[in-house]
């Protein structure tokens, strides 16, 4: 039997009906670690409890392996408590990129200078190292970290820094990605099969980032198009730090760079997104951390050109594997990018990565018994 320990987010619901889909859910149980009303987890009924529930998860040697998802801070004294056969962390990225664990570089300078005006800069994974109650876990990390057998990412490079950069971590790397939110094929069959129109670059619009979060560098990026005339830049902005994203919007107008900018603030069904999302032709990432990779694959799956920030640990994988995707500081070259792109092999090679075929194949290798049993037997 595996344990899964689990934030109430919507990742968990795809998550569990492709495990549902492939007959592993008797051997899988999840546990909620946070103790409130479920916000976002649907599937209620495959919530076998909640972590606050004294002894419900009883003795975790039981267990074949154990699943921390987002390994945050809150989580290091449990580890440091308990002994496992087998240990893993599945990454989302924020646990990493935003903590004192690492100083990895968030953002550009004139987001730089938003952030200094934001109250929580660095955010919520700040460990408080200094104070006396903190300054034992900050002693005990390297034990903490040692007890980690696998880092669960489909992203190699992020599992390379992580244990790079964090003391005593150790693990292996295993192959895991959530499930998309509509299967690639399908989305790739209606949007992908055709050549993007040639247009005059003043008839291109483009999305930028995909949410109100800093680290998406959205001044940055807007400045870096400043000199391009696109019809249209649209920022995603329907969730995000609020404060953020108020003084993103009067920093566009400080620049003068609002004439094409528009705003996504209201929130809209995935399904209703795709169909926003196929009404432009350019997607723009001009984040550091690896972050809204959905909206890659989905720009890339929906034959859009793609421009990224080089210094994102993603950029050399996904060029590594053949997709032609751009630094951002190459966009004043669009026009003749689109004039020699392939966005369909672009199309066809992100729904190879993405096919049911290789994700069913991870997902059984990673959490059926049979392979436990394999495992136990070699």
């Amino acid at each position: 039997m595996n344990l899964h320990l689990i934030d109430d987010e919507k990742f968990f619901d795809p998550f569990v009906e492709k495990l549902e889909s492939l007959n592993l859910l008797e051997n899988n149980i999840f546990i909620v670690k946070e103790c409130g009303p479920l916000k976002f987890i649907k599937r209620s009924d495959l919530v076998h409890g909640r972590m606050c529930e004294k002894d419900l998860i009883g003795d975790t040697r039981q267990y074949k392996k154990v699943f921390i998802h987002c390994f945050t801070p809150d989580m290091y004294d449990w580890v440091l408590e308990h002994s496992f056969k087998e240990l893993n962390w599945m990454i989302w990225g924020k646990e990493l990129y935003s903590s004192d664990l690492v100083n990895y570089p968030l953002y550009e300078l004139l987001t730089k200078e938003i952030v200094k005006k934001v109250s929580t800069q660095r955010f919520s994974f700040n460990l408080g190292y200094w104070r006396p109650k903190n300054v034992i876990r900050r002693v005990n990390l390297p034990r903490i970290f040692s007890k980690f057998d696998n880092i669960l990412t489909w992203i190699e490079p992020e599992y390379e820094y992580a244990v790079r950069n964090i003391k005593g971590l150790r693990a292996k790397h295993q192959q895991f990605a959530y499930m998309f939110e509509m299967d690639a094929n399908v989305l790739r069959r209606r949007f992908g099969n055709a050549q993007s129109s040639r247009k005059r670059i003043t008839e291109l619009r483009c999305i930028l980032g995909n949410s109100g979060v800093a680290s998406n560098n959205h001044l940055d990026a807007i400045q870096k198009t400043n000199n391009i005339p696109f019809k249209e830049i649209l920022i995603p902005i329907s969730y995000g730090n609020e404060r953020y994203i108020e003084l993103l919007k009067d920093a566009v107008q400080t620049i003068g760079a609002n004439g094409n900018i528009s705003y996504l603030d209201k929130y809209v069904s995935f399904t209703d997104y795709i169909e926003v999302f196929d009404q432009y032709d350019v997607f723009i990432s001009n984040s550091i951390r690896p972050v809204g990779m959905g909206n890659v694959w989905m720009a890339l799956l929906m034959g859009k050109l793609v421009f990224m920030n080089r210094r994102n640990l993603v950029f050399p994988y996904l060029r590594a594997m053949g997709i032609e995707i751009f630094d951002i500081g190459m966009i004043e070259k669009v026009d003749s990018i689109f004039k020699t792109i392939d966005l369909k092999k672009n199309a066809d090679l992100a729904a190879e990565f993405l096919s049911n075929k290789r994700i069913n194949k991870m997902y059984v290798q990673l959490f059926s018994k049979e392979v436990a049993m394999q495992h136990e037997a070699v």
